[in-house]
Formats: structure tokens, C-alpha cells, sequence
């Protein structure tokens, strides 16, 4: 069937404002879903879908409960606790207020200084009565008594009497335990007058705070020992760290390695000593997005090497800020209660790979899959206008035409636009630089200079075809060859004709592919290969077992084959090359075949055509020249405007077919029935050769 018409070109249309999720209906219900329940989830799609972008902009609209984490030392250890918003502020300056009160100054008072005095005096006076005892007695054996640094020693003429030494011993011992009273008494004092300061503060802490009583205990008890001691407390080791307040709750971490996903504590170094406190610790993702949501890159998670850690969290419910070295002193970290929603975004492919881990689903059970492509509908195009405008690129109706077509060509279908609307951005901020608004000429002009800058390669590769350097006919006729299509992979893949010969005698092996010999063919290729020759068996079975050895290769191709998209073209060259006849070298061929001579789709058809029409121009235009495609591929014929003029004008021709005769008939330019007759008669004389019967 000749194909007169492939006129497909977007009428103009005016943007309109987009629904966030337009087009991804699927998406936005599984992510709904997550948030009713409260589940880990993960975004999955292609790139350049705005994945992570939409849901950020749809978390924006939404409001997530704040509470403030703060941690709490308790004597070697810091515990965490959760507390509504704006308590864990309350706490933290209500402590502050209780270590104000423990100053120098509170043991300067009047009533403190008397008290003192009077116990002080009090075992002053016991300890002077000590001594002058000891005095008098030693004076009446000639000796004198003597306070030394440490001590007292009794200094005369002659030795020391024994009894006035063991008297020196209890009295220095006496001193002494006189003086431990004194200080005793003093210190129970200073704690005594500390309690009535600090404590009912601490009770109004604590009835505040209840559950906060344990740290208050411990902070009331250490402040009340320091009082004692006469000892000035480090008041940085006792404050809580208030370690999440206020902020946003929806976190995007773009670099999660372990300190920032998780929080770590780092540490100081004085006079050599490695010391750390609970200032010092720094929170991460997770503790930052406390009662909301964590957006992490999937991949990004695995390289850093979080995600063992990461999965550990989620299992557990605890999150565990890094601890520093073993060697620095500083208090333990008890694990923070996870609190936050986490939602991994990435591409198929990691997510897949993912997706092989049974723990990963089932800590992520919710998927948001993303679709590729969106339904080509007037709707959706001015939707897709409303979102490049709210991007910032203003638009005619024609340009969003002329962007609309390129989603069209990315997405391969006439009837779908590619989802990947930053893709479509990009094109479109580069139209921008040209002309503002954008429209239909700025577009093509954006697409042009996008394709002169990937076209190096294709320029080279006509120049070789213009000097013969390629050998490619593109008139008249040749036995056991024809012009197959294969692309060109790349940033902008590019549809190449490729010559497809094959050599036709009597043997036993079949199809033999030089190409799948030589290790140049895929998989997928030699199932073609296999496939192709299944076809033969079926539609020659009168003729018995295939007595033919046919070669087949794609000429001046040094790279890897892949695909089946060759397979109609190989099966035209296997029946010219056997029965001999000539085959038309003006057009070109591509579709798959099955073994029952069906014509299927293929891959990027709309490319083939373009390549196989570029090539014609260059070698010039005859007007019988054109592509045989499969009908099914129809649809996918997103062609260039300039093709699509010279398939109305006809200066080039599209061929759709379903079945393997019809490819015949236009190849061969004879009835199917004939050409099979011709075959089978070929067929038939490498059987009788190979069985010796003629010469």
C-alpha cells in the first residue's frame, strides 16, 4: 500500500495552565496513597520527567507537623527526645535560666557568709585548744611547737620524748579530722544553700517538662555536687543540644552521604586531646525533616554508600548520627526516633536493580511510576504550553505547535508526547535565545542548530557516499542485494541506508550470517537469522530439507549488529540471491518477519525514512525512490516537514505492507506467487546437485 499522505504537523494552540501531575494520573494516585499511610515510597521513570521537581512543588502545599528534637546529656551518654514545636526551645532557655542561677555570687551571700563563719570559727576554735595543749606540754619538757608547710613538729635539745611524740601524733590527728569536719560541714552547707536555690527551679522545670525528669535529676544533682566541691561545673557539657527547630520539613538532600543523611558529631582538639560535646553535633536529613519527607536520588544513595545504612534506619525506626573517633571523649549518642517520611527518586534501570533487594520493597512499599509518554491530546498540548510558561518561556500558539511535534518525535508516535518535559524545556529555552515569544520559526531554528552540532559525523559519512568511498546504489536493480535501514545510535540518533548482500549455492547449512560468524551479530540478530530461515522451511516444505548455503552480510559494517528490524530486508536478498532475480535498488527496507510471513514494527521508523531520504537527495532525488515499512509502524512516522513535501509532491514514496508478498511484489516488481515459483525451482536444482543427480 502506497502511503500518499502523512500530514501530521500540530494545529497552533494556546498554553493553559498545568495541573502538576498532568498526564500522570497513575503517578499522583500511587502518591497520594503513600502519604494516607505514612510509607516510605520511591519515584521511578525515565529522566528528564521532573520526578523529583514535582514532588517537591506538590509537598510545597502541604502542611506537616514540626516537632523539635533536642538531645539530652546524661552523665557519659546524650539521649534524644521529641518534643512539640516550640517546647524544645522552652526547655533549652528554661535550663539556661537554672545555670544562671549558679553563680559565684549565690555563695556571697550574707546569710551563706555567716553560717560559714560560725562553723569555721566553731572547729577553729577546737583545733587552736588542740594545739595549745600540745604546746604547754612540750614547753614543760623543753621543747617548742612548730607549724610547717605540711605539719607540726616539736624542735629542743635531746631526743624526742616517746610519750610527748605520741602526743604530737594525736594531736596532729585531731587537727586534721577537725578540719575534714570543718570542711564537710562547709560543703554540706554550700550544697544545702544551692538545693533551696536550684531546686525549686528544677521542680518547675520538671513539671513543665516531665519527661524530661531524668536529665533534670541528673542536671540538678551534678550542679548541687559542683556546689559542694566548690567546683566551677563546664556548663556546655550540661545545656541540651537543640538539635531540629522550626525550618522547613521537606528535605531534598542532593549529596546523602552518611554525615549528611544522618547527622555526625564532630570534635575539637586542646592541648592534644581529642574532645567532643553535644554542640558539636550536627543534624542530617533525616533528623532535619522530622514529621515531614526526605527526597533522596536513588542512585546517589548507592554510591555513597548509605543505603546499607539507610535501610538499617527504616527497619528499625532509629536514626543514628556517626560517632567520631573511638580515642575522642565526649558523650555516647543514643539513636533519635525516625520521624520523617523517606521517598528515593531515580531511573528504571537503578530502581530495578533496587527492586532485586526484598528488604528494599518491602521499606519502600509504595511505587510512583511515572509513564514515559502522555496521550497526544489538545488538552495535554496546552498543558504542556502552561508549563513552559510557568518555566518562564513565553510562547505563540505556533510555537507551542512546533515544540509539541518535537514531544511527538521524541515520544516515536504520532498520537503520544514524551514525557520528559525538561527535555522539551531545554528545546525551548533555547529557542528563547533566538526569539521571544517562541514561535514556530524560533523552534525550528533551535532544532536545526541542535542537529548541525551532533551532524559532523552524518556530513563525513554523505561525503563518502557522493565519492563512491560507500558503495550504495540507490537505482536500477541488483540480484541478492538490497538497501536495508539500521540507526545510528547517538545524542540524536540518525537512520543509515546499509547494503544487504547475499551468495546463493547447493550445501547443507542454511543461512549462514557472516556477520553472527564473525561475532559482529547480537542475540536478537541471530534470532532473526533463525527466524528468517524458519520461514523457508515452512513456505518451501515440498521441496524437502533446504539443499542451500546462503551468505548473508551487511556490507562496510565494522560495528555490532543488533535488532530484528533487518529481517523482512535479509529474507528479499536470501530469495533474489536464490532464485536470481533482480531486486529494486531504489528502495529501501525495514520491518521485522515471522516464521509465517508477517511484516512487524520495528524501532525508530520515522529516522530510517529520514536517513534513507537523505541519502537519495545527495545522490539525487529520481522520483521512484522510497522506503517499504510495516503497516503497523504507521503511526510512528513523526516525519520532517521537508519529507513529508516530497512524499506529497512525489518525489519520494512510503510503502506500508503487512505481509511478506507484498514486500516481494514491490521489490521484485513481479506477482509473489511467481517469484516463490522461481525460488522453489531453484531449490530444487541445489537439491538435485547436491544429490549428485545433475552436474
Amino acid at each position: 500500500m502506497r502511503v500518499a499522505s502523512l500530514r501530521w504537523f500540530t494545529p497552533p494552540t494556546k498554553p493553559k495552565p498545568a495541573p502538576l501531575f498532568f498526564g500522570q494520573a497513575q503517578a499522583l494516585r500511587a502518591l497520594e496513597a503513600a502519604f494516607r499511610q505514612g510509607g516510605h515510597g520511591y519515584l521511578v521513570g525515565p529522566s528528564g520527567l521532573g520526578k523529583r521537581r514535582r514532588l517537591l512543588a506538590y509537598l510545597e502545599g502541604r502542611t506537616f507537623p514540626r516537632p523539635e528534637l533536642v538531645y539530652l546529656p546524661v552523665g557519659e551518654e546524650a539521649f534524644p527526645l521529641l518534643l512539640p514545636e516550640g517546647k524544645g526551645r522552652a526547655l533549652v532557655e528554661g535550663v539556661e535560666a537554672l545555670l544562671a542561677e549558679f553563680t559565684p555570687g549565690l555563695f556571697r551571700e550574707k546569710g551563706f557568709l555567716y553560717a560559714k563563719s560560725l562553723v569555721e570559727a566553731r572547729y577553729q576554735k577546737e583545733a587552736e585548744a588542740l594545739l595549745k595543749a600540745l604546746s604547754q606540754e612540750a614547753e614543760s619538757h623543753g621543747f617548742a611547737l612548730e607549724e610547717t608547710e605540711e605539719t607540726f613538729r616539736l624542735s629542743g635539745k635531746g631526743p624526742l620524748p616517746p610519750e610527748l611524740s605520741a602526743k604530737l601524733e594525736e594531736t596532729v590527728l585531731a587537727y586534721m579530722d577537725a578540719r575534714q569536719k570543718a570542711q564537710a560541714e562547709v560543703a554540706a552547707l554550700r550544697r544545702g544553700f544551692a538545693e533551696r536555690f536550684l531546686l525549686p527551679r528544677a521542680k518547675e522545670l520538671k513539671a513543665r517538662f516531665p519527661e524530661t525528669g531524668r536529665y533534670l535529676d541528673w542536671l540538678l544533682e551534678t550542679l548541687l555536687r559542683a556546689a559542694a566541691l566548690e567546683e566551677e561545673p563546664a556548663f556546655q557539657a550540661l545545656l541540651p543540644r537543640l538539635l531540629v527547630e522550626g525550618g522547613s520539613r521537606v528535605v531534598y538532600e542532593p549529596n546523602p552521604t552518611p554525615e549528611r543523611l544522618f547527622g555526625h558529631l564532630e570534635y575539637e582538639v586542646h592541648e592534644g586531646v581529642l574532645t567532643t560535646h553535644l554542640g558539636l553535633l550536627r543534624p542530617g536529613a533525616l533528623l532535619k525533616a522530622a514529621g515531614g519527607v526526605v527526597v533522596l536520588e536513588a542512585h546517589r544513595v548507592w554510591e555513597l554508600g548509605s543505603y546499607p545504612l539507610l535501610k538499617r534506619a527504616l527497619a528499625t525506626g532509629e536514626v543514628e548520627p556517626l560517632a567520631p573517633h573511638p580515642e575522642v571523649k565526649g558523650p555516647r549518642l543514643k539513636p533519635a526516633p525516625l520521624e520523617a517520611q523517606v521517598f528515593l527518586v531515580g531511573p528504571p534501570e537503578v530502581m530495578a536493580f533496587l527492586e532485586e533487594d526484598e528488604e528494599f520493597l518491602e521499606l519502600f512499599p509504595f511505587r510512583v511510576e511515572f509513564a514515559p509518554e502522555i496521550p497526544y491530546t489538545r488538552e495535554n498540548v496546552a498543558y504542556l504550553g502552561g508549563f513552559l510558561e510557568k518555566e518562564g518561556i513565553p510562547l505563540t500558539p505556533g510555537g507551542l505547535a512546533a515544540l509539541a511535534d518535537e514531544a511527538r518525535r521524541l515520544a516515536g508516535h504520532r498520537e503520544r508526547l514524551d514525557a520528559r518535559l525538561y527535555r522539551i524545556l531545554d528545546l525551548a529555552k533555547e529557542a528563547a535565545a533566538l526569539r521571544t515569544p517562541v514561535d514556530k520559526k524560533a523552534v525550528r531554528e533551535a532544532v536545526r542548530a541542535r542537529e548541525e552540532r551532533f551532524a559532523l559525523e552524518e556530513a563525513l559519512y554523505l561525503q563518502d557516499l557522493e565519492e563512491g568511498v560507500v558503495a550504495l546504489e540507490v537505482a536500477g536493480e541488483r540480484v541478492g542485494e538490497v538497501n536495508g535501514l539500521v540507526v545510528v545510535e547517538g545524542p540524536l540518533p540518525a537512520g543509515r541506508p546499509v547494503r544487504i548482500t547475499a551468495q546463493a549455492g547447493p550445501g547443507r547449512e542454511g543461512i549462514l550470517s557472516i556477520d553472527r560468524e564473525v561475532g559482529l551479530g547480537g542475540q536478537v540478530f541471530h534470532k532473526a537469522v533463525l527466524t528468517l530461515a524458519g520461514y523457508l522451511r515452512g513456505t518451501y516444505a515440498q521441496v524437502g530439507a533446504l539443499s542451500a548455503t546462503v551468505s548473508l552480510v551487511f556490507e562496510q559494517s565494522y560495528g555490532s549488529i543488533e535488532g530484528d528490524s533487518a529481517g523482512l530486508a535479509e529474507l528479499l536478498t536470501v530469495l533474489s540471491a536464490i532464485s536470481g532475480l533482480p531486486l529494486r535498488q531504489d528502495l529501501a527496507v525495514t520491518g521485522a518477519i515471522d516464521q509465517t510471513g508477517r511484516v512487524l514494527a520495528v524501532g525508530r521508523v520515522a529516522e530510517k525514512v529520514e536517513g534513507f531520504y537523505r541519502v537519495c537527495r545527495t545522490l539525487g532525488l529520481t522520483g521512484t525512490q522510497g522506503v517499504v515499512l510495516p503497516k503497523a509502524n504507521l503511526p510512528h512516522l513523526t516525519l520532517r516537514e521537508e519529507v513529508v513535501e516530497a512524499l506529497e509532491k512525489g518525489r519520494f514514496h512510503l510503502y506500508a505492507v503487512e505481509s511478506v508478498d507484498e514486500a516481494v511484489e514491490l521489490l521484485f516488481g513481479r506477482k509473489a506467487y511467481w517469484v516463490h515459483e522461481k525460488v522453489r525451482e531453484a531449490l530444487e536444482h541445489f537439491q538435485k546437485l547436491e544429490n549428485g543427480e545433475e552436474e
